[in-house]
């Protein structure tokens, strides 16, 4: 690591030799995160510390940080008599990428370890299709009579067969463990052996639920054409869990199976989870023929799957364009508000009369989704709609502020005078609006526009005017924010904090992190997702103290956390 390197990072270094508790546990967490190889020399030190729970971060952090040279030390605490920091040890080396350690992990699997140590062991090496490791669990065949760890190293050629253990895997077939004999019988069919075949599809039809997920566990890390029945038979399996590991099996069939599968599977599947797994794989096909699916979706009040079915349909282009036209009339309101939004995104000239007629409609979300509608298609013609909306005198405030954006997000130059005219409207959002729609625009006057109206009675309106400012170069925008994020209002607060995490430039670090000493919840909680989203390395500590205060919950901290550890690898790329 070069000194630049080195010292950009000081103060976390150093804060693992500080003495304040605290603050070393969050040095710890931070260089973890970081994830830099050659942090990995400085954390190694505090594994001998008396302290468990450091111990237990520093191997956490060791996993993230995934440096093949910290296997060795990781290996020793899967024997700890402290079963969680046994349990941490285990999860860290999960993340590794053993093919410079193989051996460090082979050495590890001795004899003279436990057989729930070995079996750990084992299982991280599954993956691996190396010489030494087929050798170790060849040779576990021999030797072990422990049932968990020899279904455990039998599984290992249902991933990687090999005819060399033909005869061993024969005999382990008859084992009177189930858990051994289905194993063994699982490998030698990936080798084609008829009678382990029959055996295992006679198994798929088991009441007990354990040997058919068995089954398909071992399935999928090595499927075959051969498969497909025992997968259909999964595809309508009643746990819940064996039909989700199952979908991976789809990939198995040609495409015209796979759609008819997925038409009956979405039809009948009542596990919310596997269906949006199901209406992923279903969205990759973008077959027409799936298209009745996802168009009952559309009358669902759940976001996220209505969403779906919007990205779906439209992935399927004009191949479903005409059938959509065709029928627009006849479908429910509720289908139609979102279907709009379907063809906007298809796009192309036979669909600008529809979105062109829903303008007019009577129907307050239809004309809405209409106008989002024409923002994504470049239409000369419905953007002139878009502009007359805005010079009639539209009374629904909604409709004229989303036509505001919308022409925004189209880029017309051509409604530069008629958006600029909306600065003075009287509803707040139709202001605020404007200002967002001309800084996509780059309205020469914005600047000297955006400067009064910081002053304005809104916070939506002066947020956006100063994001707009320092988009055209305006730095001082910084001193407004910084005074609005101590205004007696949380809304005005809240919404400074909302601006800064916009803009998203380190000049507005400082203002968010005294922020989060704010009593606001709502004001707090915007002020952790704005620095999660600058990925500042200033804001590391102090993040990662507050994960720990347990103000609000483990989930939210978690996502913010997860963001911010995106945005600061992508923040330390960019100055590599």
């Amino acid at each position: 690591m070069s000194g630049a390197e080195k010292n950009r990072f000081k103060d976390l270094i150093d804060g693992l030799k500080s003495n304040n508790r605290e603050e070393k546990l969050l040095s710890v967490s931070a260089l973890g995160i970081l994830g830099i190889r050659q942090h990995a020399d400085y954390l190694k030190d505090l594994l001998s510390s008396p302290d468990q729970e450091i111990v237990n971060q520093v191997v956490k952090a060791l996993g993230r940080i995934g440096n093949p040279t910290s296997v060795k030390h990781i290996i020793e605490f899967i024997l700890s008599d402290d079963g969680q920091l046994a349990e941490t040890a285990s999860q860290a080396l999960k993340s590794f990428d053993f093919s410079a350690a193989l051996d460090v992990v082979i050495k590890a699997c001795s004899n003279d370890q436990p057989p729930a140590v070995r079996r750990r062991l084992l299982e991280l090496l599954s993956a691996y299709d190396d010489v030494r490791v087929a050798s170790l669990m060849n040779e576990i065949l021999g030797q072990t009579r422990d049932p968990e760890l020899l279904a455990t190293a039998v599984g290992y050629f249902v991933r990687h067969p090999s005819p060399e253990r033909h005869t061993s895997l024969k005999m382990l077939s008859g084992s009177d463990n189930w858990a051994v004999s289905l194993m063994a019988n699982l490998a030698l069919s990936r080798l084609k052996d008829e009678g382990a075949s029959a055996h295992v599809r006679r198994l798929v039809k088991s009441a007990n639920a354990e040997i058919r997920q068995a089954i398909v566990e071992a399935l999928v890390s090595r499927p075959l054409i051969e498969d497909r029945n025992m997968f259909q038979s999964f595809f309508e399996d009643t746990r819940p869990r064996v039909r989700e590991i199952a979908v991976e099996g789809l990939a198995l069939f040609g495409a015209d199976e796979r759609i008819s599968i997925l038409r009956q599977w979405l039809s009948n599947e009542t596990d919310q989870k596997i269906r949006i797994l199901l209406l992923k794989k279903a969205e990759k096909e973008k077959s027409p023929l799936l298209y009745e699916e996802f168009y009952r979706l559309l009358q669902l009040s759940d976001d996220r799957i209505r969403n779906t079915a919007i990205a779906a349909i439209a992935t399927m282009g004009d191949r479903i364009a005409d059938r959509i036209l065709v029928d627009f009339d006849r479908m429910p309101l509720v289908v139609r508000e979102q279907m709009i939004l379907v063809l906007g995104r298809i796009g192309g000239d036979k669909v600008i009369k529809t979105i062109r007629e829903c303008l007019a409609a009577k129907d307050r979300w239809l004309r809405i989704n209409a106008v989002e509608a024409c923002s994504s298609l470049g239409s000369a013609e419905l953007d002139a709609e878009l502009t007359n909306i805005l010079r009639n005198s539209e009374t629904d405030i909604w409709v004229r502020a989303t036509a505001v954006s919308a022409l925004g997000r189209s880029k017309s130059a051509q409604a530069v005078d008629v958006i600029a005219a909306q600065l003075k409207h009287e509803d707040a959002r139709v202001r605020a609006n404007a200002v967002e729609a001309l800084s996509e625009l780059s309205w020469p006057q914005l600047p000297e526009a955006c400067h009064k109206l910081l002053h304005d009675r809104n916070d939506r309106v002066r947020v956006n005017s100063a994001i707009a400012l320092w988009k055209s170069g305006h730095q001082e925008v910084f001193s407004e924010l910084e005074k609005m994020s101590r205004d007696r209002s949380r809304w005005v607060r809240s919404s400074a904090v909302f601006a800064l995490g916009r803009i998203q430039d380190s000049q507005g670090t400082p203002i968010l992190l005294k922020i989060l000493h704010d009593q606001e919840d709502i004001v707090y909680r915007n002020a952790i997702e704005a620095l999660a989203e600058q990925g500042d390395l200033r804001a590391m500590l102090p993040l990662l103290k507050e994960t720990r205060s347990g103000r609000l919950s483990a989930e939210f901290y978690e996502r913010n956390l997860q963001r911010y550890t995106e945005n600061i690898h992508r923040s330390l790329e960019q100055k590599s």
